[in-house]
């Protein structure tokens, strides 16, 4: 029996353990897989974060039209109220407009951040005086660019052709206007431009192709696009 026991062990095969070159084949598959996944997986965040992020701006500019078309006071002194209506009993100005202010000089690097401003004087143009709250984008994130189009179907883009771009609401209107400025703070177009819609694009820094673009237009229709540009 112990014999037959001895002649049946041999008969086995031999186990035998992964060879170097299989080993690194292994780890070389495994390592691709990995890097796959975690290029996919931050792709996928940073595109959740931005989603979130346009409908922020989107979220602002309603503020901006909820403000303008409703009864909301900010406090500074009767002169500089201009057109809006001071309240001598509580000090505050109930301003005719209220608006954004988008601009590539708030930024000393990349533009990464915009202006909630009560248009005290009526000019559609945003000055100091007239701040009420300022958006700051996360980091790793830029407006990209911000776009008028005329009547014309003329557009009018940053740096090119505009520098800065305040999207205005009066009351009691919900509707949209904007101002496109040059360098110097002059409006642009000769006559003047008359523009039917405007669109802020938000991209990532690390990623180029990744972007999208908040439309208003004139109604006061306001939408966020699934990749840059006007919608």
């Amino acid at each position: 029996m112990w014999i037959f026991s001895q002649l049946f062990r041999r008969s086995l095969p031999k186990p035998r353990g992964f060879t170097l070159i299989e080993m690194l084949v292994v780890m070389g598959i495994m390592v691709v897989v990995t890097s796959a996944m975690l290029v996919r997986q931050s792709r996928f965040d940073s595109s959740t974060v931005l989603r979130s992020l346009a409908y922020g701006v989107a979220l602002s500019v309603r503020q901006a039209q909820v403000y303008g078309t409703s009864v909301v006071g900010t406090s500074t002194t009767q002169v500089a109220c201009g057109t809006g209506f001071y309240n001598t009993v509580t000090g505050n100005c109930y301003a005719s407009a209220y608006g954004l202010y988008f601009s590539n000089a708030l930024s000393t690097a990349v533009p990464s951040s915009y202006i909630l401003f009560a248009d005290l004087n009526g000019d559609g143009k945003y000055e100091t005086n007239e701040f009420v709250k300022s958006f700051f984008l996360p980091t790793g994130y830029t407006i990209s660019n911000f776009c008028a189009t005329n009547q014309s179907g003329v557009q009018r883009c940053e740096p090119a052709s505009i520098s800065s771009l305040a999207i205005i609401f009066k009351r009691p209107n919900p509707d949209a206007q904007f101002v496109g400025l040059d360098a110097s703070g002059n409006p642009i177009g000769s006559p003047l431009d008359v523009y039917s819609s405007a669109y802020v694009q938000v991209q990532s820094i690390a990623d180029a192709s990744n972007s999208k673009s908040i439309s208003v237009t004139v109604p006061g229709e306001i939408s966020v696009c699934v990749n840059g540009g006007s919608c």
